[in-house]
């Protein structure tokens, strides 16, 4: 097919799919298209990007300085999401007073600038990671929080993997890339390279199994056969679009997330919630044990593709353990890859590592262990308040829950904690607990309500005798 022809055929289904949602996830309000635009940016490339500025993403220039027409975008879109607050003259104290310590952990951030030797390099990105915060806001202080986040959700989907699947099948030279290093060839679709290809996928796949089980409770594949047909189109491209990532960490987490999902469904999510806490126990012990026992450990990497060291991971975690850091405050806020410690492990590997590959460890090098307290304390808060909610049989509280523990596995070998990725943004989606109003509680209270009749109704059909 001509690319012409081709990049016609997928903007139609771009447009097409935007024209659908409009009847069946509307924008629940103006305001919401600013954190949509913050997520189509962070979530496949920087403006200046898409506009065709030179980048070299490997530049320490680039490192220290950035862009300064991404900063003013993202400056404009902060703006414009604290007006969007300020208008809805939220009740700041109980906001905080429900985030103590996910706030607590945002202010020990922006101190830790302080000692970071490129101080206002960090106070930038720490405002910057704020702004996650603000967006995140914007769409869950809409009077629906559950349709908002649909809203926003199908958007970024139906831009982002269309799209993604456009560019590496007929525009190679922006769809496909090859590693600096290495000189292999890699595919990033909408993404700067495969681990952000891979992000992207794990997300927008996650959203859509949400999405479809949440159109079978409400009955919407008796009623709307186009949309479960664009729905189960765009899955597809996201099953093709994650072998060609390659990367095991957003397979693994899209497996998981999509157990859960079902795991905690209605009618069981009540009964299973209570004991949410033994359960997170012994998956931790298992964890210990498997990396205690190496031949269990080694047959299960193999399995995934990868040797032991993870492709060098841990190599790399090894040494910067014993990085010559202040263990109690680390670096500074996103301080320990720009500063001259790094040198030596960027020299050392050859593939020139700009990050951790896990988030616990990066948090270690740029706050110590007081900031990997704070964010372990933000986590289980969250994991508290979470259980509570689930106790009620919210569906929504099963997605944010399902947002939670895949983005605490996806830390493992990935460092995605306060970056401008949208890993960390559905962490603050699960995370910030915010009251929702009665309306939009009560309607995931029918859901739930309609899931346990669908439940026993299949349990009398399975127990009906067969003739």
């Amino acid at each position: 097919m001509p690319r012409q022809l081709a990049l016609s055929v997928y903007v139609l289904l771009i447009l097409w799919l935007f024209v659908r949602d409009r009847k069946w996830r509307p924008m629940t309000s103006v305001a919401l298209w600013v954190p949509l635009l913050w997520i189509v940016i962070i979530g496949s490339r920087p403006v200046s990007v898409w506009l065709g500025v030179p980048i070299d993403i490997d530049s320490r220039v680039t490192d220290l300085e950035g862009s300064p027409l991404d900063r003013n975008v993202y400056f404009i879109l902060i703006g414009l999401g604290l007006l969007v607050l300020l208008k809805r003259r939220l009740n700041w104290g109980g906001i905080f007073a429900s985030n103590f310590w996910l706030f607590v952990f945002f202010l020990y951030c922006g101190i830790s600038v302080i000692w970071s030797d490129y101080s206002f390099v960090s106070f930038k990105r720490w405002i910057k990671d704020l702004g996650n915060v603000v967006m995140a806001l914007v769409i869950l202080t809409e009077k629906d929080p559950v349709q908002a986040i649909r809203a926003v959700f199908a958007r970024y989907t139906n831009f982002a993997i269309p799209l993604s699947v456009a560019f590496i099948k007929y525009f190679p030279d922006l769809g496909r890339y090859y590693h600096h290093w290495t000189w292999e060839a890699g595919y990033c679709g909408v993404g700067l390279d495969k681990n952000e290809l891979g992000c992207m996928v794990f997300i927008c796949g996650l959203f859509l199994i949400w999405d479809l089980i949440k159109m079978r409770t409400k009955g919407g594949t008796k009623t709307d056969k186009p949309d479960l047909f664009g729905r189960v189109v765009l899955l597809l491209m996201v099953f093709w679009l994650i072998r060609l990532a390659d990367s095991q960490t957003a397979l693994l987490c899209l497996i998981l997330g999509t157990g859960i999902l079902f795991f905690m469904r209605p009618p069981l999510c009540e009964r299973r919630a209570k004991y949410l806490g033994m359960c997170s126990l012994a998956v931790g012990l298992l964890i210990l044990l498997l990396y205690s026992i190496p031949g269990i450990s080694e047959g299960i990497v193999g399995m995934l593709g990868r040797n032991m060291t993870l492709t060098g991971r841990t190599d790399l975690w090894s040494e910067l353990l014993k990085a010559p850091i202040n263990p109690l405050l680390g670096e500074g806020y996103q301080s320990f890859w720009i500063g001259p410690i790094s040198q030596r492990y960027t020299h050392t590997f050859w593939w020139k590592p700009n990050q951790a590959h896990n988030g616990y460890l990066q948090t270690y090098l740029d706050g110590g262990l007081v900031g990997v307290f704070l964010l372990m304390t933000m986590i289980v808060s969250a994991g508290r308040n979470l259980k509570k909610v689930l106790l009620l049989g919210d569906t929504y509280g099963i997605l944010r829950f399902s947002f939670l523990i895949t983005v605490v596995i996806y830390n493992w070998t990935e460092a995605v904690f306060n970056r401008m990725n949208p890993v960390w943004f559905i962490l603050l989606i699960a995370a910030l607990d915010y009251p929702r109003s009665p309306e939009s509680m009560a309607e995931n209270m029918a859901e739930s309500a309609k899931g346990n009749l669908i439940g026993a109704s299949s349990d009398r059909q399975s127990k009906v005798p067969v003739p």
